[in-house]
């Protein structure tokens, strides 16, 4: 059995042995020195001059004095003299003056910094758990990344333009923002509200550094001029003085022409560009814009139109290969809600207005009328839309009430025979729709009083620029001429008058209307390449007209309207009802 300890050869006390107590305190004194190891130098050669007993140093390369010959052992001053102890490869010891733990790697002592490889980690956490997905996890209030002296970049790299590299924001681990390059190498901001559905608020393109807000942008101009989109030099330009924007083809492209025609920079009347519809009439063709009218005044309606000739023998059709044209206006009132015929026209029997007023209360679930006077109501006529009812108490988003405009209408309320004209009372032949009550009612009843009138029907386009049109020639531009203005109160719906609540309108076409698969109404089929081309559409104001309104008759509440017409050979102006002219340019 040996006398000492395998590893910190502490001395054993052996049977029989006298002098037990100096093992004894041999062995506390080892432990005193090594247990809780504190040096006070790792790097000085030379012992102190007058050190303290258990003073304690590791002896480094070089040293001298009593300390020469023991590099690497651990020096510790006991009383009178200096001990040396020899290092176990792991002993670990505290050095005061470098403030740092060292540790003995079986030759040398070495700082425990550096026993420790940081580099190619398969992942860290920071009080929270790493994952193969999330290598580097930190749980913290924040996280610093700061200089070195100078700046610092964060830099998030990805294998190829196909990949991501993002910063993901999240809400109980869900996403609700990104930034960054998501799929390509432009740059991306992107927000969710649930996780799952992204919007895309900007991106800036790599190749050009140009911009987008493909959500829209709100902000940027006061709340009291809208939410509409901001303008461009470029776009103000194309409009002039007009209200049609792009009118010309100045922007250089389609903008705000129906996406059925096509862009057309070589055909063109003088003007920056045309656009062609080729072909078969399919449907109603609308421009994007909703352009903003004063229906109390009178606009001049212009646009050029030229018809292509087409090879062939046309001789056998009164027009040849030159098809119908149709231009007109939609109207829409200050709820961008398209305007009807039936929403303003009113029966008029034997040219007596069905227009009168409520002689009792009516509510829904009624199952008669009480007029004021039922003289212009319908009696003869079999139609659904002839045979109904319009409440003139309907009142936009904004809480305006109007007189001649109502979307409170429904058809096909009575039956021929229901209408008595001596007691002035229309029996229903259903119940009076809920959809009919009045609003600001609890109970949806109208009171005595209430304007009401025999429902109509009729076109509700207006046909203002030209109708039915055919152009003398065929590979010639035509400038058209009309004009609309007034608010028309007769219930006829005049095509010269804008219709009652008319905020807004927009210009669209029939294009090649008569040009169908097999020929229509007396005309070819002339094939689907058969083009016609428009341009310069025009809505401006006519400041020389003037109105006045039909008193009498049938037309009481219609506009007819004077505007100048200049005699050039005469070299003068003068005041002439409005009519629809066709002038070769």
């Amino acid at each position: 059995m040996s006398d000492i300890s395998a590893n910190l050869s502490l001395p054993f006390i052996l049977p029989s042995q006298a002098q037990k107590h100096v093992t004894f305190n041999e062995g506390m004194r080892r432990l005193d020195t090594l247990v809780q190891l504190m040096v006070l130098a790792v790097d000085q050669t030379a012992p102190p001059a007058t050190p303290n007993d258990g003073d304690r140093y590791i002896v480094p390369a070089g040293a001298t004095g009593d300390w020469a010959g023991h590099e690497g052992d651990i020096a510790v001053f006991e009383e009178t003299s200096w001990q040396f102890l020899t290092p176990g490869k792991g002993w670990v010891g505290w050095v005061d003056t470098a403030n740092e733990l060292h540790v003995f790697d079986g030759t040398d002592w070495l700082p425990i910094s550096d026993t420790f490889d940081l580099q190619n980690l398969d992942m860290v956490g920071i009080s929270t758990t790493a994952d193969t997905i999330n290598r580097l996890a930190v749980a913290s209030e924040a996280s610093l990344f700061t200089h070195a002296g100078a700046g610092h970049q964060m830099k998030l790299n990805k294998s190829t333009a196909a990949d991501t590299a993002s910063l993901l924001f999240q809400t109980g681990w869900s996403g609700r923002a990104e930034m960054g390059t998501t799929g390509t190498d432009d740059f991306e901001i992107k927000v969710s509200g649930d996780g799952a559905v992204f919007h895309s608020a900007m991106i800036a393109t790599a190749a050009t550094g140009r911009v987008q807000f493909p959500s829209g942008v709100d902000g940027l101009s006061p709340a009291e001029f809208g939410n509409g989109s901001l303008l461009t030099t470029d776009y103000s330009a194309s409009k002039g003085v007009d209200l049609v924007a792009n009118s010309t083809g100045l922007l250089g492209n389609s903008y705000n022409y129906p996406a059925e025609f096509t862009y057309d920079p070589v055909v063109t009347p003088n003007l920056p560009a045309s656009f062609y519809f080729p072909g078969y009439f399919t449907n109603t063709a609308k421009m994007q814009e909703f352009l903003p009218v004063d229906p109390n005044k009178v606009y001049r309606l212009q646009s050029y139109i030229r018809q292509e000739s087409q090879p062939g023998d046309w001789s056998a059709f009164t027009y040849g290969e030159r098809h119908t044209q149709y231009m007109g206006l939609y109207a829409y009132d200050a709820d961008w809600q398209v305007i009807s015929a039936q929403h303003h026209m009113r029966y008029k029997h034997s040219s007596i207005d069905s227009l009168t007023t409520l002689a009792a209360p009516l509510a829904p679930g009624d199952t008669s009328i009480s007029l004021t006077n039922a003289s212009g109501w319908n009696e003869t006529d079999t139609t659904a839309n002839k045979r109904g009812v319009i409440i003139f108490g309907y009142k936009n988003s904004a809480g305006y009430t109007y007189d001649y405009y109502s979307r409170l209408v429904e058809p096909d309320l009575f039956d021929l025979g229901q209408v008595n004209k001596t007691t002035h009372i229309v029996t229903l032949n259903k119940p009076l729709p809920a959809h009919m009550g009045n609003p600001d009612d609890p109970g949806g009843i109208w009171p005595a009083g209430t304007r009401i009138a025999n429902s109509s029907s009729g076109n509700s386009f207006k046909y203002a620029f030209y109708a039915g049109l055919h152009v003398p020639e065929v590979d010639r531009w035509y400038l058209t001429t009309g004009h609309i203005g007034g608010i028309d109160t007769s219930g006829t719906n005049y095509t010269s008058n804008f219709a009652p609540g008319t905020t807004y309108v927009i210009p669209f076409w029939l294009p090649n209307f008569s040009n169908r698969a097999g020929g229509y109404a007396g005309h070819p089929d002339t094939g689907t390449g058969h083009k016609v081309w428009f341009t310069g559409a025009s809505v401006t104001p006519e400041p020389l007209a003037v109105m006045s309104e039909v008193l009498t008759g049938a037309d009481t509440g219609r506009k007819d309207i004077k505007v100048p017409t200049g005699d050039f050979a005469a070299g003068t102006i003068s005041l002439a009802a409005t009519s629809i002219s066709i002038d070769p340019v």
